[in-house]
């Protein structure tokens, strides 16, 4: 084989391409927000991680990676995502992130039911969940980044599983 040619062996075993994993909470229960809402319990029920995107201070141009679930308890809306540090954006976000300058959670949304209470603020039922964004300043001052960790493109030991993840495990899984 003469030098500086690659043989038709050449395999990549392994990527040292990592994502950045974020918990916390998209928005917190029962808190009144910036923009005089309460988003109460059940609200989220039928957001589903796979339909709602992952943006960075809430602009549509610049999603930053994938919400692998999205789940409600008994404090508000936990979240777990990956950014994707690929990307300029992701490892600039990332780093941000790291430094505490940004660690806000904020959701954008469309009201399916909601009603007012007598001191005026809008009590939110029902939501279509579109995106949670990586923010510094959240409408809802309880929603925030509560950890961050490295994932290897490899790893799939994920604390908060979604469907299609569960899904994809178990083809994993047929495999061997």
């Amino acid at each position: 084989m003469q030098k500086g040619w690659i043989s038709p062996e050449f395999l990549i075993k392994s990527s040292k391409a990592d994502n950045t994993v974020i918990i916390g909470y998209a928005s917190v229960f029962e808190v009144t927000d910036n923009q005089n809402d309460i988003i109460l319990k059940g609200a989220f029920k039928n957001s589903e991680s796979h339909n709602v995107k992952l943006l960075w201070q809430h602009d549509v141009t610049k999603p930053i990676g994938v919400i692998k679930c999205l789940e409600e308890d008994e404090y508000g809306l936990k979240i777990e995502a990956e950014i994707n540090n690929k990307t300029l954006l992701g490892s600039e976000a990332t780093a941000l992130i790291k430094q505490k300058a940004v660690s806000g959670l904020s959701i954008g949304f469309t009201i399916k039911s909601s009603d007012y209470n007598n001191q005026g603020l809008r009590i939110i039922h029902d939501v279509e969940l579109m995106e949670v964004s990586i923010v510094t300043f959240p409408a809802n001052s309880m929603a925030g980044i509560n950890q961050i960790k490295q994932r290897s493109l490899n790893d799939t030991n994920f604390n908060c599983r979604s469907l299609e993840e569960l899904a994809y495990l178990v083809k994993k899984l047929e495999k061997i």
